[in-house]
């Protein structure tokens, strides 16, 4: 029900500041230069191949090209901010393990994290752009990529048309044999915060795939919730994923949201090939709109 109680307060906040910004700020915190080097914070490089520059300025001299993930510490920001593709960051001044120069605040990555299957492969999220689609509606992108040793192996863009990317999280191959990596992002409410589901990524043999959006879907008088259960979470078979699907209809009070007679419980087997999910033959018939988006 989390999405169905929502603050009349914090929804004109949350519409006011939208109306105000239209761009997307990427900011980072600064390092003092008292602090240890033991305590520095460290920040990596989103983009692939990007100039190191003298000042903060696109067309400052270049002091050398920096690879995707490359690791440095934030000094100091330029007085303003230059926006970029709808993304709105200050220039940062930063060192490398051998350079001084500044980088642009939207190529610096919000989120940095590693592979659990290759310790050499790293991955960073951010921004990708912001902007109006052709149907004048704000869509805003969002950027995954992984890298190893310097080099870019693989690149995701995610948009936020159904619902806003917010916290990235990798979980291992929870117990799948064939995938390295489970990514989850979760989803929130464009127009409350809300988180209201979540996204799965899979992560093997060097690329990315996006395997389903599972968003929670409530109104006045109905409720869905989905979930999957990995193997490692049943002790189950390593190629097989269940979807579990909650549905409480006829809600009109919370007594009826947690009365047992209003609520179906789905759950569906599926088998992950490799490339995307199959229902399991023989497997019961999935209730209708228990998958909202999802590229099986």
């Amino acid at each position: 029900m989390r999405n169905v109680k929502k603050s009349a307060l914090f929804l004109c906040l949350f519409a006011l500041v939208n109306v105000i910004a239209q761009t997307e700020q990427v900011e980072f915190e600064i390092m003092d230069k008292e602090i240890p080097v033991e305590e520095l914070t460290y920040e990596y490089l989103l983009a692939h191949k990007v100039f190191l520059r003298e000042k903060p300025s696109v067309r400052s001299k270049k002091v050398t090209l920096l690879d995707i993930g490359t690791k440095m510490v934030l000094w100091e920001k330029s007085l303003y901010a230059k926006e970029i593709d709808g993304i709105s960051s200050h220039w940062y001044r930063v060192t490398t393990e051998n350079e001084t120069g500044w980088v642009w605040g939207g190529m610096i990555a919000q989120k940095s994290f590693g592979s659990i299957a290759d310790n050499q492969v790293k991955f960073v999220y951010g921004y990708e752009s912001s902007g109006k689609n052709a149907s004048g509606i704000k869509e805003v992108k969002y950027q995954l990529r992984a890298f190893k040793n310097g080099q870019q192996l693989d690149k995701m863009v995610l948009d936020s048309l159904s619902a806003i990317p917010i916290h990235i999280e990798n979980h291992g191959s929870l117990g799948l044999f064939n995938v390295e990596d489970v990514i989850t992002v979760d989803l929130a409410d464009a127009d409350s915060g809300y988180q209201v589901g979540k996204s799965y990524i899979f992560w093997n043999n060097g690329r990315f795939k996006k395997v389903a959006n599972l968003i929670d879907y409530a109104d006045t008088s109905y409720l869905k919730t989905e979930s999957f259960v990995f193997p490692s979470d049943m002790q189950g078979v390593k190629s097989t994923i269940l979807l579990k699907t909650t549905i409480t209809k006829n809600i009109k009070t919370l007594d009826d949201a947690l009365g047992q007679n209003n609520v179906e419980f789905i759950t569906t087997p599926y088998v992950w090939n490799g490339s995307k999910l199959i229902k399991k033959e023989g497997a019961p018939a999935i209730s209708k709109d228990a998958v909202v988006t999802a590229d099986f």
